[in-house]
């Protein structure tokens, strides 16, 4: 096996059975990322109990791999003991790392492991360096991006942090940007968020736009499964800290394949992509993204011919990680002296074991006494361990006229090499702090939560807006708009472009905003959040924070923010509960077409093009069900970069006949996107006098999510 001395990039690959670990350690993998039974964002894999967990870490230090553990879900209340004892089995492992995308349980990791590492997992949707930025407030030490990041802006982003950052170079591409994806939990109450995404999207969708006669496509959700295999050693000089494969639920040959080219890739090798698209692809590969070009050729989907192509290459690949591949380099030291136990020094550079045998015999007349290369023979038997010797000569000290069996030499090494074992399998030690949970005393509520709502365009506004609404949330470009014109800026609200994968013109729009007298922001990402914190802003989060439990709010809290309005993934007894929890004021998404996914390459686009879409498109599913598409307005979005599209969900969630039930929040959100004005003021009227709408869903209130 070449073994690589020269790269400083790690290579991070996932395992969600033991055979997959195994499969990725032998191929050359420097650490490798799995979960838990429980708290992780692939639930349907295999995944680690305590005792397997255990296993894994210590067979992977043994081979010099680092064990990155996934406890990347939103959690709520009711999950927190378990979550703790979650948290504990880790630090008992020796775990080197979690991967954490709920505010609240990065507070509990360090809370109860407070040497943990914590990486902020791409569900986070990190696309800027105002959210790196946020994230390293949050005590994160590395910064998992997202996949949807074109090369310039990964580089802008690593060069802005003093955080490790990490980015995906292969496997499969969800089409909604991480964390932001709520397909599943609205179709099958299973949520991406919760780790029990039934990729809905890989289903047959058609993309249409209203007036056309038909629709086109057949997985217009499908993208190809992303590979920049052979971007890694431009990756490496950009200065990223991490690449990683994708892959927790797929066999242990598709991790060796994808390791191992990976590894040849960064050694200067070329690597065997046509058995890397083998293994699995959905019609070969894209770097789309990565390069900046978002467009149909990125789009595909599992094929007859990619299902036979795998077939044919398992068996080749088992191969690569059947047996013991030599990954760590010893040290070696001999002596045998007359009278004086014989004795081996075995060490890795960090950990060293000396172990003693019985002294040895003098050579009887006429019998050969030991030498150097007979000693040798012996020491450098290191097959089946992770151990090979190192360029420098193992150090042999021999007396005259001595002897040693073999077998006793060959046990003595395999006692050295045991101990070192042990060594390293413990060299990671952490703490575990045994504080009791958080207890949050219950608030006064009860009253009638005040009316916000929020307007995809200002012309959405009724004209007796002041008065129905307290708040009301504005695109930010918008409301500048409405402040020079003299407006007042007592109830606006302004919004900047939900991503801001470019921040150039962000700050100077706040800073206007705030000379003309605007004082609050509705903030939708991290990177909104610290945004708005330079320059003074009182701070209102949006539900696609996805803030799910009491310890994840007073996280908001101490970030700035006032208020929020809580994810909607949860029942809304739950989430009321979780509301008379709260440190901030909280609100209710109480109507709206939720974006169901937020997509970067929009499919509609795609398929039929901007023109003939005009804002009207639509996706189509195979029950004939009709989801709005609707882009980013480009004035709204101070850069081309910014835009973004979303899937609106089929139907309306609506409480308008519910409000009884909204006693329990600080504010009812009103969210207004696709509606005409005649549309926005007969919703008005059904909520004033608390009539249901002719059409709408409960969303998740009243089934909740797994």
């Amino acid at each position: 096996m070449n073994r690589d001395k020269s790269s400083r990039l790690e290579v991070l690959a996932p395992a969600g059975s033991m055979d997959a670990l195994v499969a990725a350690v032998r191929c050359g993998a420097d650490a490798v990322y799995l979960g838990q039974k429980n708290f992780s964002a692939r639930k349907n894999s295999q995944n680690f109990d305590e005792e397997t967990l255990t296993e894994a870490v210590r067979y992977a230090h043994r081979c010099g791999v680092k064990i990155h553990q996934a406890l990347n879900i939103i959690v709520f209340e009711q999950e927190l003991a378990a979550l703790k004892e979650c948290i504990h089995a880790a630090v008992r492992a020796g775990v080197d790392a979690m991967i954490v995308q709920d505010w609240g349980v990065a507070a509990l990791v360090r809370e109860y492991a407070p040497d943990m590492p914590l990486h902020a997992s791409t569900q986070m949707a990190i696309h800027s360096p105002a959210g790196a930025k946020l994230a390293e407030e949050l005590g994160f030490s590395r910064v998992v991006l997202a996949r949807e990041l074109s090369r310039k802006e990964i580089e802008r982003i690593v060069q802005s942090t003093p955080l490790e950052t990490e980015i995906f170079v292969h496997g499969a591409h969800c089409m909604s940007i991480s964390g932001q994806c709520y397909l599943s939990a609205a179709i099958g109450g299973k949520s991406g968020n919760r780790g029990q995404c039934a990729q809905p999207c890989r289903l047959p969708f058609q993309a249409g736009s209203e007036g056309m006669r038909r629709c086109t496509g057949e997985n217009v959700l499908s993208l190809k499964d992303m590979d920049l295999t052979l971007k890694l050693r431009e990756i490496e000089q950009m200065g990223v800290t991490s690449v990683k494969i994708e892959g927790r639920m797929k066999r242990p040959e598709y991790v060796a394949a994808s390791v191992t080219a990976c590894k040849q890739a960064l050694r200067g090798e070329t690597p065997d992509l046509d058995t890397l698209q083998a293994v699995f692809s959905r019609s070969g590969f894209t770097d789309g993204y990565f390069a900046g070009k978002r467009d149909k050729t990125m789009f595909g989907f599992r094929t007859k011919e990619d299902v036979t192509a795998a077939g044919d290459v398992f068996a080749r690949l088992r191969n690569l990680y059947h047996k013991e591949n030599p990954l760590v380099p010893v040290q070696m030291a001999f002596s045998m002296a007359e009278g004086e136990p014989v004795s081996l020094t075995v060490s890795d550079g960090e950990n060293s074991v000396t172990v003693k045998g019985a002294p040895p015999e003098k050579a009887a007349e006429g019998s050969r006494p030991a030498d150097r290369e007979y000693v040798l023979r012996s020491l450098e038997k290191l097959g089946g361990t992770p151990y090979y010797a190192d360029e420098k000569p193992i150090d042999v000290q021999i007396g005259e006229n001595l002897i040693m069996r073999a077998s006793a030499l060959n046990a003595l090494r395999r006692d050295a090499v045991e101990q070192l074992d042990q060594e390293r399998e413990n060299a990671v030690q952490r703490h575990f702090t045994d504080s009791p949970l958080p207890d949050f005393q219950n608030r006064k509520t009860g009253g009638k939560p005040a009316l916000w709502g929020k307007f995809a365009d200002i012309s959405q506004l009724p004209q007796d807006a002041e008065t129905v609404f307290d708040r009301m949330i504005l695109p930010a470009v918008q409301v500048k708009k409405l402040l020079e014109d003299g407006k007042s800026s007592d109830k606006l609200l302004p919004v900047l472009p939900r991503f801001t994968f470019s921040e150039d013109g962000c700050r100077e729009l706040l800073g206007q905003l705030k000379a003309l007298g605007c004082s609050a922001l509705y903030c939708e990402s991290g990177a909104h959040i610290m945004l708005g914190k330079e320059q003074g802003f009182t701070l209102y989060g949006g539900p696609y924070l996805n803030l799910s439990n009491p310890v994840s709010l007073a996280q908001a809290g101490k970030l700035g923010l006032s208020g929020a309005v809580l994810t909607p993934e949860g029942k809304l007894a739950q989430l009321a509960a979780l509301s008379r929890k709260s440190g901030i004021e909280t609100g209710v998404y109480a109507y709206g077409r939720m974006a169901l996914m937020a997509v970067r390459n929009c499919p509609v686009r795609a398929q039929i093009g901007c023109k003939n879409c005009g804002k009207k498109g639509y996706l189509l599913d195979r029950m004939g069900v009709k989801f709005p598409v609707r882009c980013d307005k480009m004035e709204n979005n101070l850069s081309s970069d910014n835009a973004v599209s979303f899937i609106l969900n089929s139907l309306p969630l609506s409480m308008t006949d519910k409000q009884e039930q909204l006693r329990d929040f600080d504010f009812a959100l009103l969210d207004f996107t696709v509606e005409t004005p005649a549309e926005v003021q007969k919703i008005l009227a059904h909520w004033q006098q608390g009539q249901p709408l002719p059409e709408y869903t409960r969303g998740l209130y009243t089934r909740g999510v797994l």
